[in-house]
């Protein structure tokens, strides 16, 4: 069973880091190492990946699938993990 709350509450950080621009978006690679991270912090309380890059992973380029960089994503998911 997944942490729900955990996961929208890593989600929430990210918003404000990007709302705050405390990491610029212009800054992907960075934006991105920081939200690897706390998929990192967040996989030690059971919380879903997909839950917290929602509506961020587009705009950083990271799916939320493989975890891959691109600039190719649907939905949260790259290319590569929608074939």
């Amino acid at each position: 069973m997944s942490n729900h709350s955990g996961s929208y509450m890593l989600n929430e950080v990210l918003e404000i880091v990007m709302e705050k621009q405390i990491i610029k978006l212009e800054e992907k690679e960075k934006f991105r190492d920081f939200a690897l991270e706390l998929l990192e912090l967040g996989r030690h309380y059971d919380c879903n990946d997909g839950e917290i890059l929602d509506g961020i992973g587009e705009k950083i380029g990271l799916c939320y699938c493989c975890l891959e960089a691109t600039e190719d994503i649907e939905d949260g998911i790259c290319k590569k993990c929608r074939d």
